[in-house]
C-alpha cells in the first residue's frame, strides 16, 4: 500500500466502495468493541447517494483502494445545540478502512480536513463521536481536540471535541 494519500471530493463512482466501507467499519465497531455506533443496514446505497449529493463528502485513496473517507458539514447541528456557530467545519462519518489500520490515515485526513476549513475561512475544526467508545475518543484527544461536552439522543450519546486552526 503507498505512503501517499490522495484525497478528493466524493463522486458516483464512490457510491458502491463508500458503502462497502460503512458496513464494514460498523461490523468492526460492533464485532470488536460491542457497540453499535453505526447500524450496517443504514448504509443502503440510496443513503449513501443521498449523502454524497448533499454534503461535502470526501475520500481518501491510498495507492488504487478506497482508504478512508468523511464529510465536512457547516450548517446547523442540534447535537451542538447552543456551542453552534458558522465559524468551523464540522468532522462526520469518518471511517479508515481495516486494511490501513495503524498507518495513521484517520490523522492525515483530519489534516487535510483542517487545511480545508482554513482555506473556506473557518478557524474550527469540530466532531463528535460516539461517547460509548473510550479509545477512539482517547484519540481524538492525542491529535488536540478539546472536548466540549456531551450530547445525548435517543439510545446514543456524542462526546463533542474541537480545536482552534492554527494559521
Amino acid at each position: 500500500m503507498s505512503d501517499q494519500l490522495a484525497i478528493r471530493r466524493a463522486t458516483r463512482e464512490d457510491l458502491e466502495d463508500l458503502q462497502q466501507l460503512y458496513i464494514e467499519a460498523a461490523r468492526w465497531i460492533r464485532l470488536s468493541k460491542g457497540i453499535r455506533q453505526w447500524k450496517e443496514e443504514a448504509f443502503t446505497l440510496t443513503y449513501i447517494e443521498q449523502f454524497v449529493s448533499e454534503q461535502d463528502v470526501f475520500v481518501a485513496h491510498a495507492g488504487d483502494r478506497l482508504a478512508g473517507c468523511f464529510s465536512i458539514q457547516w450548517q446547523y447541528e442540534e447535537i451542538w445545540g447552543e456551542q453552534f456557530h458558522q465559524d468551523a467545519g464540522y468532522i462526520h462519518r469518518l471511517a479508515v478502512s481495516r486494511e490501513t489500520k495503524g498507518q495513521g490515515l484517520g490523522k492525515k485526513m483530519l489534516v487535510w480536513a483542517e487545511d480545508y476549513i482554513r482555506k473556506q475561512g473557518k478557524h474550527w475544526i469540530r466532531l463528535d463521536c460516539m461517547a460509548d467508545n473510550p479509545e477512539l475518543n482517547a484519540y481524538y484527544i492525542s491529535l488536540g481536540m478539546i472536548y466540549r461536552g456531551r450530547f445525548n439522543g435517543r439510545g446514543w450519546s456524542a462526546n463533542l471535541y474541537e480545536r482552534e486552526i492554527m494559521k
